[in-house]
């Protein structure tokens, strides 16, 4: 199953969570936090807040004919702003085989959007796998570091946007203003990983037969 979020706008969303991840109760899973545990964040207006079920999350650049290494080095930039901001409880390791990779990252020269495909178990919220594309359209480097920071969130598992303008997840972006993770924005990833946060333990439920939904989120610049 697929659907597709445009968020060029504010969305109204209803969150559903349990757990640390945002997903079920499913067997073996334990439940360790809730939408008040950090605050302030804006899980209740998210869709959903989803989870990895470890760290680090495998990354892949695309080398098609869109790709530069100096588009990926601000791209990078962009990811480690949620690696800085953790404390390194987010980390990924970037690979050279797009077999091993969780997530995808492309390049669009023909916008100045984000894009984030992801693909999740939704009894549990469990992420599968992610694609970002990253819109670099006028190759302004405060912009495409900006989209990818943004798009890294929602491949987080941040299922939606923030109402508040100030936050990194805010729904669009106004473009040559550098995009800043928020104290709402962390707390609201230390909502979805809050076990490594409160240094508490739980067993990540197994898929058994169930089948992954994939949910395209299309974030747009402002002014």
């Amino acid at each position: 199953m697929r659907r597709v979020v445009r968020d060029c706008c504010i969305l109204a969303l209803a969150v559903l969570m349990a757990g640390c991840g945002g997903g079920g109760t499913g067997t073996g899973e334990q439940r360790v936090c809730s939408a008040d545990t950090f605050v302030p964040n804006y899980v209740r207006q998210l869709d959903q807040l989803l989870y990895w079920e470890r760290f680090p999350v495998t990354v892949y650049f695309e080398r098609d004919a869109n790709y530069s290494d100096y588009y990926r080095t601000l791209a990078l930039q962009g990811f480690d702003q949620w690696v800085e901001a953790t404390g390194s409880v987010v980390r990924y390791r970037e690979v050279s085989n797009p077999d091993g990779a969780l997530i995808k990252v492309y390049f669009k020269p023909d916008t100045r959007n984000g894009l984030t495909t992801y693909r999740y178990y939704p009894s549990s919220g469990r992420l599968v796998s992610a694609t970002i594309e990253i819109g670099v359209q006028g190759n302004n480097p405060i912009d495409i570091r900006s989209i990818a920071a943004h798009e890294f969130g929602h491949a987080l598992g941040i299922a939606g946007h923030s109402k508040d303008p100030q936050d990194m997840m805010f729904a669009t972006y106004t473009t040559n203003v550098p995009l800043k993770i928020t104290q709402s924005d962390l707390n609201t990833v230390k909502t979805a990983y809050c076990s490594y946060f409160l240094n508490r333990t739980r067993t990540v439920p197994l898929p058994s037969d169930e089948t992954p939904v994939e949910v395209t989120i299309v974030c747009g610049c402002g002014d």
